[in-house]
């Protein structure tokens, strides 16, 4: 079974490919950072909804989405923008494919002991829980939601 995993921030959506192994292991199959076109953001989000649609259309059987959080902050124009582009990938998501929106603090809940965040720091767990394709360390995130969701 070939999953996405998607986390977007304002400018960009992080795109992590994975199979969920029987060993409860991730193979690593893709990392792809999807960055939003400069200029006119309307017109970017057409590109982007364009790109993620094709994208999305190659044979994946799942999507998992980081879900967005409220804070107790004010929300920034960063936050906001983030929102919109999270609007623009799910309604890009063709038919079919479901999608499942994480939370992050209730992954760090479900998941283990350790809060995500120290999870993405630990290369040695990492290198037990993943193979693959060599995954940038920005990428963590969107990898730990495939390991999560198995």
């Amino acid at each position: 079974m070939s999953v996405i995993a998607a986390v977007v921030v304002s400018e960009k959506i992080i795109l992590v490919e994975g199979v969920l192994n029987g060993d409860k292991t991730v193979t690593i199959v893709k990392d792809e950072p999807f960055d939003l076109e400069k200029g006119d953001r309307q017109l970017a989000y057409a590109v982007m909804h364009k790109r993620v649609k094709d994208r999305l259309s190659q044979g994946i059987d799942q999507v998992l989405l980081k879900a967005s959080a409220g804070g107790r902050n004010p929300a920034t124009s960063a936050i906001l923008h983030a929102a919109e582009l999270r609007g623009v990938f799910l309604s890009a998501v063709p038919d079919g494919i479901p999608v499942r929106q994480l939370q992050k603090n209730a992954l760090s809940r479900n998941f283990g002991s350790r809060k995500v965040d120290e999870y993405l720091k630990d290369d040695a767990f990492f290198g037990e829980n993943f193979d693959g394709v060599n995954l940038r360390k920005g990428s963590r995130e969107a990898a730990f939601l495939l390991l999560s969701a198995r």
